[in-house]
């Protein structure tokens, strides 16, 4: 065994503030593959991770369990630096020579501690410098490439320019390419022209599909078999789009389950941009009376826009409300507006990602919020990237049927059985 495993050299992972836990998550998996392909043979744990003298002593003396020294030994380490002057650099505590380097960043504002202990405070500008300067400093670490995986990129709704004006989300593309940063990883990116801002000649990138993880999400643990899907599902389910501009992403859903598909359309006052009146583009013939409807976008933020969607649809009769978002943001005041909209009968759940992370507390306050694990689909994405092998998979539309009789009904009868 040796470096013809991996087509770009050994995976090291690198979590910036804010997406520890993800990472963690993403190595357990990772490490899990690997002893699929290998031994509990020390020896060949070695060779198979090209560990140094000091790694191969750390392992040697090792008693617990080797995925979980695999899953540690998988993520690099950083040490933060703080100045009077609210600047923050980094240091790369980890040897990153010769390896496929996968860098982790959130465009969400979380805590450090430095080096000396001192707490700091990162803003969303923060963020984005530090993730340049970690760019910066793995120019100096003779790694084989470096990939940023983007959890969170709050840039993608700043994407045109105004006039002659600046576009924040081209600037950060031009930054990513300046740094040297081989590849791109996003999911669901806002809008796809976006990334016509990234000279992919230099940083190739990634926009991987977030649909087909709902759909999988909602095909396990809600809809199951065959005969719910027939009878159930194509007959009183619905989506729809929470406006015009979110017809491609609700559509999807709707043709990939075989639901109809009802488009809101909003129209505001010019002056004031505030919502005067609300109407449901659906087919003449089909009565919303007793359904079950799925409003789906890319995003839920603030709460406010979907709020009235939701209330328009109860006005309608419609049976059961609920929300399926690839980024659950919830910025306030999203907790109050959405516990508003149970309380009125409006809104049943909310379906979301872990790619934004919520303390344990916001989640036990709203226990109708139901978050989807995506980390399993990184970590298959990061070994596929390493190894040179497609990502097509990644793209393509989900057959709901296909899936349901091949992977969901095969694992009720195993359970079953």
């Amino acid at each position: 065994m040796s470096y013809k495993h991996y087509t770009r050299g050994p995976i090291q992972l690198f979590a910036l503030p804010g997406t520890e836990d993800y990472v963690k998550n993403i190595a357990q998996w990772l490490a899990k593959n690997f002893l699929k392909e290998i031994s509990d043979k020390k020896s060949e744990i070695i060779e198979y991770l090209y560990m140094n003298k000091d790694e191969e002593e750390i392992l040697e003396k090792y008693t617990g369990k080797l995925e979980d020294f695999l899953a540690d030994f998988l993520i690099g380490n950083f040490t933060y630096y703080s100045h009077k002057n609210g600047a923050i650099e980094i240091s790369i505590n980890t040897s990153a020579r010769c390896k496929d380097i996968y860098v982790f960043h959130t465009f969400s504002e979380t805590d450090i501690i430095d080096n000396n202990g001192n707490p700091c405070h990162l803003n969303l500008a923060d963020q984005e410098v530090l993730l340049y300067n970690t760019l910066d400093a793995f120019l100096e670490s003779k790694a084989n490439q470096v990939a940023v995986f983007e959890m969170n990129l709050g840039q993608a709704r700043s994407d045109r320019p105004k006039g002659r004006g600046a576009c924040n989300l081209r600037t950060f593309f031009r930054n990513l390419t300046a740094n040297r940063a081989d590849h791109f990883f996003i999911y669901q990116i806002h809008s796809s022209k976006s990334l016509i801002g990234l000279d992919n000649t230099r940083t190739t990138y990634d926009n991987l599909r977030g649909q087909s993880i709902l759909k999988k999400y909602i095909l396990h643990k809600y809809i199951k078999t065959m005969e719910y899907f027939k009878n159930v599902v194509q007959k009183e389910w619905l989506f729809s789009s929470v406006d015009a501009g979110g017809k491609e992403f609700a559509a999807r859903f709707a043709k990939s389950l075989g639901t109809p598909l009802l488009v809101v359309d909003k129209r505001r006052n010019p002056e004031t941009n505030l919502i005067e009146e609300i109407s449901i583009l659906q087919p003449e013939t089909l009565s919303l009376n007793d359904k079950i409807i799925y409003i789906a976008d890319d995003m839920i933020d603030s709460g406010k826009s979907i709020a009235s969607v939701c209330r328009k649809y109860k006005e309608f009769g419609v049976k059961e409300i609920n929300i399926i978002a690839f980024y659950g943001i919830f910025s306030p005041p999203a907790e109050e507006i959405l516990n508003q909209l149970r309380k009125e009968g409006a809104l049943n759940k909310i379906i979301v990602t872990d790619l934004i992370s919520h303390n344990k507390d916001f989640l036990k306050r709203n226990p109708y919020i139901e978050i989807v694990d995506t980390t399993y689909t990184t970590s298959r994405i990061i070994m596929r990237t390493n190894m040179g092998s497609s990502l097509e998979k990644y793209f393509l539309p989900l057959n709901a049927e296909e899936y349901l009789k091949n992977k969901v009904e095969p694992l009720i009868v195993e359970k079953s059985g």
